[in-house]
């Protein structure tokens, strides 16, 4: 990929305009466009500061992989880089206050659906997670799931069923969308966030009304806990279903990748 393919590739998931590029940068949107349109290229110094604004390394930048970087880091960067993951001063739901606050609705193409499909593939091969299907917890869970069981055919040549639940039953009264599970299933939960776990413990026990199936793993995309109440429920829910709890990237990962400037 070119230099100025890849710029709008990183604009456009970011969600900005040329223009809006422009002025951070301090330059003309027209300068923009040529790069985009490969009419011209960046000048070298434009380099570190295109990289810092999207959250990755010049390596990356310009199509070369850095290996500098934890698998951890990249991903953090992966997700600041496009907007997904952003910092500030945040009020949370259950009242706490953090640094950093993480939108999943953030992912909206195909690339980013993609690349976190890999992540989670990733996570559940290195973890030696055996199960006979993934279910996706409606509503974020479900493409990020579906995302998950198709990179882990096309990528370590493993088929697994594949359903995900709903927060309203269909017009034939169905709550699982997808394979029908079966009694002693081995199940893979997938779901964007998790905190304390109480959401998740609620909908895993309207899918066990319709099978009694073993749950494998709960695979998330950030762990969230911040506070050892969270901490401990976390672990009342792992004991309570013989389960665990895994997660691409956790809430000390992403302040240890501030403290370390990561991004």
């Amino acid at each position: 990929m070119t230099i100025g393919n890849k710029i709008k590739l990183l604009r456009t998931n970011k969600g900005i305009t040329q223009e809006q590029l422009a002025e951070h940068l301090h330059i003309s949107g027209q300068a923009v466009s040529k790069w985009e349109n490969e009419t011209s290229t960046p000048d070298i110094t434009m380099l570190p500061l295109l990289a810092e604004y999207f959250g990755i390394t010049i390596d990356e930048l310009m199509d070369y992989k850095l290996n500098a970087l934890t698998d951890k880091e990249k991903f953090i960067k992966f997700m600041a880089g496009n907007g997904i993951l952003t910092f500030g001063d945040y009020q949370l739901k259950s009242g706490m206050s953090s640094p950093y606050y993480i939108d999943t609705e953030r992912f909206i193409t195909n690339a980013q659906i993609a690349k976190i499909g890999e992540y989670f593939a990733d996570c559940i091969q290195d973890k030696h997670i055996q199960a006979d299907a993934i279910v996706g917890l409606a509503y974020h869970g479900i493409a990020f799931s579906a995302a998950a069981a198709c990179s882990l055919y096309q990528k370590y040549g493993t088929t697994i069923n594949y359903c995900h639940d709903r927060q309203v039953p269909d017009s034939t009264g169905r709550n699982l969308c997808g394979y029908t599970l079966k009694d002693g299933d081995r199940v893979i939960i997938v779901d964007d966030l998790i905190t304390s776990g109480k959401s998740v413990a609620e909908r895993i026990e309207k899918i066990r009304q319709k099978a009694n199936v073993v749950i494998e793993a709960i695979v998330v995309i950030a762990n969230r806990n911040m506070e050892n109440s969270e901490c401990n429920e976390q672990i009342n829910l792992e004991e309570e279903y013989g389960t665990k709890i895994y997660s691409i990237i956790s809430h000390e990962d992403i302040v240890k990748a501030m403290e370390k400037h990561c991004i």
